[in-house]
């Protein structure tokens, strides 16, 4: 059973890309295909393949196979793309069982351990999020999008909606459309290290408890915390550092390295003689002390406010729209 994971990236990629790309050439059964306009800083695992194209070269490719108007200038607008990848990419897909998507601000852990062959085999999406999610290679499933308006939107608009996450709403993303249409979804969010960028420290969305630092140690990804004074060790899919800029200790080993909230850090060989890491009591107070002022949460709120604007300024039905927005807000208080 293969999966192919599609990651078209243009521009600067994260300074930990490097430690991004050794940790998907321990993954069975999954291959990479790589998009992108420059050439990778290192030789690629295995099962990471590359094609060199430009982002303009890369939408006049998507052109080819829809009579829409399609909106992708800038790099970001690809997040909206990537539902739509099993149609625009299908030439690719000969061999495979399943396809995904991901971003590359993310270390891997052991993926099989969580999305199990089992698993996989019984869905025909697995995991909601647009940073990584894995889909059946079907026509039913990926041309599901061609009965929904939602794609003339998505597709034509430069605003960003969010079409790879959303589930419910007014307009339903690509996971809501094929709910709608009887196929199943399971999501795996309790063992994805989804990191809540609104604090320095790491605590992660969907998981109470924390702070947290992690260790990637061949091929695994552990979650470390204190619960009750007593030092715990828990093994994770994979951390999301979405919004996270992180500095890269010169020397580091991609095989073992410790995840603290603003760098990757050497694995000392003192700590690997122990089964837990958190005896390092200096880089486990330096990592998790809040800092003032990390999160601009006005700043925030504005930018949430300017997206809600752009997104009603190309919305056909207006006055539906902002209906179901007001019924919606009415219905949570």
């Amino acid at each position: 059973m293969k999966t192919l994971i599609f990651l078209p990236y243009f521009g600067k990629r994260p300074a930990y890309f490097n430690l991004w790309l050794h940790s998907c050439g321990y993954q069975q059964d999954f291959d990479w295909l790589i998009l992108t306009d420059h050439p990778l800083p290192c030789p690629p695992p295995d099962n990471v393949n590359v094609i060199q194209c430009t982002l303009s070269e890369l939408k006049q490719h998507f052109q080819k196979k829809t009579d829409l108007p399609l909106s992708l200038e800038k790099p970001y607008k690809l997040c909206d793309y990537k539902p739509f990848y099993g149609y625009f990419l299908s030439e690719h897909l000969d061999g495979y069982d399943y396809w995904g998507y991901c971003d590359c601000d993310l270390i891997f852990g052991n993926i099989r351990k969580y999305l199990t062959r089992q698993i996989q085999t019984g869905y025909d999406k697995c995991i909601r999020t647009g940073h990584f999610s894995v889909i059946r290679n079907s026509m039913a499933v990926n041309n599901v999008f061609m009965k929904y308006e939602t794609r003339k939107i998505v597709l034509t608009s430069p605003v960003v909606y969010g079409y790879d996450e959303t589930v419910n709403g007014y307009h339903p993303g690509f996971t809501g459309e094929l709910i709608r249409e009887g196929f199943t979804f399971t999501d795996l969010e309790e063992v994805i290290a989804d990191i809540d960028f609104r604090h320095f420290p790491f605590y992660e969305i969907h998981r109470f408890g924390g702070p947290f630092i992690y260790l990637y140690e061949r091929g695994k990804l552990y979650r470390l915390c204190y619960e009750k004074g007593t030092p715990v060790k828990e093994e994770c899919m994979y951390i999301h550092l979405q919004k996270r800029h992180m500095h890269v200790e010169p020397g580091i080993d991609p095989e073992h390295f410790i995840i603290c909230p603003n760098r990757f850090v050497r694995y000392p060989e003192a700590f690997q003689k122990h089964d837990c890491l958190l005896i390092g009591e200096t880089l486990w107070t330096q990592s998790n002390q809040e800092k003032f002022g990390y999160f601009n949460r006005p700043k925030e709120k504005l930018l949430n406010v300017y997206r809600d604007f752009r997104r009603l300024l190309y919305e056909p039905n207006k006055i539906d729209s902002l209906l179901y927005r007001n019924k919606k807000g009415n219905d949570q208080k």
